[in-house]
């Protein structure tokens, strides 16, 4: 599996020092993830705590996306900080189309990531239009056909669901067929009880998407 012990560098003197993340450390969008390299599972995927802001996350009660009030506009503020380069934006895009682990970020951060990109894309049409991602991220916000335990079923089965409805809507987005040929590739990934290849199915799906998106370009 890949353990992360998260490094707090620096403390942030600002608004995010609220009260609720008094309960654990503060840090920045400079924390560092360490890990060493096992045999990954499922529990162990599905970490959910964001930039060491308790109860953050996804399916955290106090996520509440689309507020500005809640754990998700903390981390949105952090995750826009962290990828506000060119750099770091090719970065992360290499990283997870390159279809290899470990990786740096953890898939909660993925996620935040497209969301915080499917919500610009709202306004220049690169979520796809009527049909497209806003769909998809209307369902990771309710947090239920893309969480374990949820109506997605088990780790695998949600996880699948989560990357068939990102491979369904990528022609909306994209039309090189080298592109398309690559998304299609991912399908061969799906089959199987493999978590460790769901996750590398799952991470190249989500770097294909947002390569599309023009996410390098414009974040």
């Amino acid at each position: 599996m890949i353990v992360y012990t998260k490094l707090p560098h620096l403390f942030l003197a600002s608004t995010l020092a609220t009260a609720r993340l008094t309960s654990g450390f503060v840090s920045n969008h400079l924390t560092s993830y360490y890990y060493t390299t096992r045999q990954l599972s499922s529990t162990t995927l599905q970490m959910t705590d964001l930039y060491g802001i308790p109860n953050s996350g996804w399916k955290s009660p106090q996520w509440n996306w689309g507020s500005a009030m809640g754990t998700g506009h903390d981390c949105a503020m952090i995750c826009r900080q962290k990828f506000s380069t060119r750099e770091s934006r090719t970065e992360l895009i290499d990283q997870l189309c390159s279809g290899s682990s470990p990786y740096d970020a953890p898939f909660e951060e993925v996620k935040l990531v497209l969301g915080l990109a499917w919500q610009n894309g709202r306004w220049d049409g690169s979520d796809g239009g009527r049909g497209g991602y806003g769909e998809v991220l209307n369902r990771m916000a309710s947090a239920d056909r893309y969480e374990e335990g949820g109506s997605g079923g088990s780790f695998l089965d949600a996880n699948r669901n989560f990357v068939l409805d990102l491979q369904e809507r990528y022609p909306l987005i994209a039309n090189q067929k080298e592109d398309l040929e690559d998304m299609k590739s991912v399908a061969s990934l799906l089959d199987g009880e493999d978590v460790n290849q769901m996750d590398v199915a799952r991470r190249k799906c989500c770097g294909l998407v947002l390569n599309a998106m023009g996410f390098i370009e414009k974040g």
